[in-house]
């Protein structure tokens, strides 16, 4: 969906804060009950090695570029006031450290269109009033019905603690299922703070976020029983992760902090196939080796088996 930057034209506009994203889905079947509109929000405060979009990490994201839809046309270099564009023996060469984000190169390519990610060129992070934002998804929501919602997701949604307060606001005030995906790597008073607004908690657990992590078992924990504590829905999401998520000791470890809290339906999340399509586009180094599809099919086929065999109800 392409977000407009919109005048509100009704006051609320001094009132309404400021939120930033990176994406809208208009009808997911991926990320919640019936179909979902999915708000994806700029910022994270984990890193993990696994990220599958870097450029969400960032307050605002990186210039992002898809080399095989440039022309070597060199207009974005010509219209570039910070020299961030370069053309070196047919290589286009970007330094971002140079980039102020003022989308000339954009309008001069004609390969890329504002707003548009699939362009060669493309600027992810769009910050407006939440208001504005949800009168613009606001009639996708509606066309979900009443088996769908929305989702809010990043990132990590709630590191934008009020813009997400104010949009799940507004979104319950009109009768919308609400979702939220997030790491439970907060602290527990932020999930406290918006659960009357949240319908169901997608729980995107990470037990460790890289190699050079510990547990978070605790800091998981403590979140849950908060959670269990109100009687929150709350469905478990877990990443197959070749090299982490399939180490005996985490799906041990696993077993017993969901069985404690009683959450024995769960969601498997594949490996994401693109997993280094944005590392390419916005020149972030990537912290781990693309896995092979064998090292893919054998973390996955250990994970469900094991899952399985300890009576989870797998969705």
């Amino acid at each position: 969906m392409r977000i407009r930057m919109t005048s509100l034209g009704n006051g609320l506009n001094n009132t309404s804060h400021k939120i930033r994203i990176f994406d809208v889905a208009e009808f997911s079947k991926n990320d919640g009950p019936g179909a979902r509109v999915v708000v994806y929000f700029q910022g994270c405060n984990l890193h993990c090695d696994w990220c599958h979009s870097p450029h969400s990490q960032p307050i605002i994201a990186p210039l992002l570029f898809n080399e095989n839809l440039c022309t070597d046309c060199r207009r974005c270099a010509e219209a570039c006031p910070q020299n961030v564009h370069e053309f070196d023996s047919g290589k286009h060469l970007i330094d971002r450290s140079r980039c102020i984000r003022c989308g000339r190169c954009i309008e001069v390519c004609p390969n890329s269109v504002e707003g548009v990610k699939g362009s060669a060129l493309h600027l992810p992070t769009t910050e407006l009033p939440v208001y504005s934002l949800f009168s613009q998804i606001g009639p996708y929501i509606r066309l979900t019905g009443t088996s769908g919602g929305i989702t809010l997701s990043g990132g990590e949604p709630l590191t934008q603690l009020e813009a997400a307060r104010e949009l799940l606001t507004l979104c319950k005030s009109h009768g919308f299922h609400t979702a939220v995906e997030t790491s439970g790597l907060l602290r527990p008073e932020v999930y406290k703070s918006i659960m009357p607004l949240v319908d169901l908690w997608l729980f995107g657990i990470r037990l460790t976020t890289g190699k050079e992590d510990g547990l978070h078992v605790e800091r998981l924990r403590q979140v849950l029983d908060m959670l269990a504590s109100h009687e929150a829905a709350v469905l478990p999401r877990i990443p197959m992760i070749p090299g982490f998520s399939d180490r005996d000791e985490i799906l041990q470890l696993l077993t017993e902090l969901l069985q404690s809290h009683h959450l024995n339906r769960i969601c498997l999340g594949r490996w994401n196939k693109d997993f280094d399509h944005y590392y390419n586009q916005s020149g972030m180094p990537r912290k781990m080796d693309v896995p092979s599809s064998k090292q893919i099919e054998t973390c996955e086929n250990k994970i469900t088996t094991f899952f399985k065999s300890s009576n989870f109800n797998l969705i």
